[in-house]
């Protein structure tokens, strides 16, 4: 089930010229000189260039996307420039992932799901450097992960309804297949220093030996223990090393978060939790957040006490602060990307209610501002931040919403979950980044 979007004016679009009978739906491949309209799913941000996919157009008033609409563009995540569109076919909730082969060249990369493929294409000229094969079933599917190899190759890492795909960087051929049956694909997380992947699938955790797709060791989990899209965390500091997962069970107060060692032992696990189909995991200062809400539970979550935000110690599962957010009107809350002592709590609206991006002091959960953008916006892909900007994808106006947290922060957010590898959801700290008030910037009123 995918979003129900409200009414929309406005927007002008072309249409494809490709011929359609009376009973087809008409085809559209809408075109704008910003970087930011048309695209309102995942992003990336690599060289202060933000790289956004589009809605396939089952979820916006725009239009459903001709095979001749460009899924994916790149604009200056300054000045929100369009730099170029690259002829990807129909990513639906996905992310590109961005990188630099052993040779030297940038390619662009992102999964068409209709197709069952992953595509790579030259960052500089847009054109198609290789295709993988048509074995990548699923729609649910955030984004890319990778392992350096020891010749400086990449294995391009994608998890989907069949199971984990290793994929060769240079080629696009699979090196190995870890084949498994899960609902959707979780972006795994990758030791590169002892070489292992650590992987969800329904039912399952896998640590996996990166070379060759070893299966080291697999444990069974309970319910609730189905995946759907969201991320895996590794977790290797000073407080401990761990595997931080989510889980998804019925529609309400069903999902949990466990916490396993490097030999996925269970260090702990909080269960009966109000977590969304689409929630993600953020980990920062030695705590594990996520969201609250249900856009896809069909009666919706009744009464206040799902509406909160709680960190849990990452060694002990101890709640450490929880944030009451039972005064404020919101659907569904997906995402908080962690920056600079702060979480950033997107909300989704939903029926009556406007969207608000909460600051969220992440020493003690003070919610310290509230910026309300006057309408409900919401997309099913992860919001980022870069260059001082929290970057979200907008179905209702099918455009990236643009909102200003920082001044002097030149950080790039270079996976779908910022650390390609860890998975974090987490900005590293930048000393000379300052807060400022936060403001929507460059949408047309």
């Amino acid at each position: 089930m995918r979003m129900q979007l409200g009414v929309m004016i406005g927007i002008v679009f072309l249409p494809s010229s490709s011929a359609l009978s009376q009973d087809s739906p008409e085809l559209v491949n809408p075109k704008s000189e910003s970087g930011l309209r048309f695209y309102s799913q995942g992003g990336v941000v690599v060289g202060g260039i933000a790289y956004f996919t589009s809605d396939d157009g089952g979820c916006v008033k725009t239009g459903l996307r001709s095979p001749d609409f460009h899924s994916v563009v790149a604009f200056d995540v300054r000045t929100f420039r369009k730099i170029r569109t690259y002829h990807f076919s129909q990513t639906y909730d996905s992310t590109p992932f961005v990188f630099q082969t052993r040779s030297g060249t940038w390619l662009v990369i992102a999964h068409e799901h209709k197709k069952r493929r992953t595509v790579a294409m030259n960052r500089d000229t847009g054109k198609v450097e290789w295709i993988s094969a048509a074995n990548q079933p699923g729609a649910y599917f955030f984004g890319y992960s990778y392992f350096q190899c020891d010749n400086s190759s990449k294995l391009i890492l994608m998890a989907c309804q069949n199971g984990l795909h290793a994929m060769s960087g240079e080629s696009g051929k699979d090196v190995w297949w870890v084949q498994q049956r899960s609902t959707g694909g979780i972006t795994p997380c990758v030791d590169q220093k002892r070489g292992w992947i650590f992987y969800q699938c329904d039912g399952r955790l896998l640590k996996i030996r990166a070379t060759d797709g070893e299966i080291l060791r697999s444990v069974a989990v309970g319910t609730p223990n189905r995946c759907i899209s969201w991320n895996t965390v590794l977790v290797d500091d000073p407080r401990g090393y761990f595997v931080a997962t989510r889980w998804y069970g019925k529609p309400e107060w069903d999902s949990a978060i466990r916490v396993y060692s490097r030999d996925l032992e269970l260090v702990w696990e909080r269960k009966a939790l109000p977590i969304g189909k689409k929630d993600t995991l953020t980990y920062a200062d030695g705590l594990l957040v996520t969201g609250s809400g249900n856009h896809w539970s069909k009666g919706g979550y009744q009464g206040t006490d799902w509406k909160y935000v709680a960190a849990y110690s990452i060694a002990s599962g101890e709640m450490a602060w929880k944030c009451d957010l039972s005064q404020i009107g919101y659907e569904s809350l997906f995402n908080l990307p962690y920056f600079n002592g702060y979480f950033y709590a997107e909300t989704l609206g939903g029926k009556g209610n406007t969207s608000k991006l909460l600051r969220i002091r992440a020493s003690d959960g003070k919610l310290e501002e509230a910026l309300d953008y006057g309408r409900s916006i919401g997309s099913c892909a992860p919001c980022i931040i870069a260059h001082g900007k929290v970057l979200s994808g907008d179905l209702e106006e099918d455009r990236v919403v643009v909102t200003r947290i920082a001044k002097n922060s030149t950080a790039d957010w270079p996976g779908p979950f910022c650390d390609p590898q860890t998975n974090h959801f987490a900005l590293p700290h930048e000393a000379n980044a300052g807060l400022v008030t936060m403001e929507e910037a460059g949408r047309q009123k």
